[in-house]
């Protein structure tokens, strides 16, 4: 890499020309792509999807059924409130 010291910023940059080179950038001319970086070499990505087989965890837990129902009838309400008062000011505006 070049000296630290020297390299411009991106104004000096733009106030050059629109071509800009790999060394007017402070690096160096050669650009080195290296293959057997050890960090890249061992990634594995899972392209599995998810499990849908897997038994409900709700199927022996009613209660716990009854609770996320409940949660979810009182936030579906509070949402019908407010979407009603949205619309309500909405139609004061007029």
């Amino acid at each position: 890499m070049s000296d630290q010291s020297n390299i411009p910023t991106l104004t000096d940059l733009i106030e050059d020309g629109a071509e800009i080179k790999i060394s007017d950038l402070g690096l160096d001319d050669v650009l080195e792509v290296r293959t057997d970086d050890p960090d890249t070499d061992d990634t594995v990505i899972d392209m599995t999807g998810p499990d849908l087989d897997t038994a409900d965890p709700l199927l022996d837990n009613p209660a716990l059924e009854q609770a996320i129902r409940r949660i979810l009838d009182e936030h579906m309400e509070l949402a019908l409130q407010e979407i009603k008062l949205a619309i309500q000011r909405e139609l004061n505006k007029s």
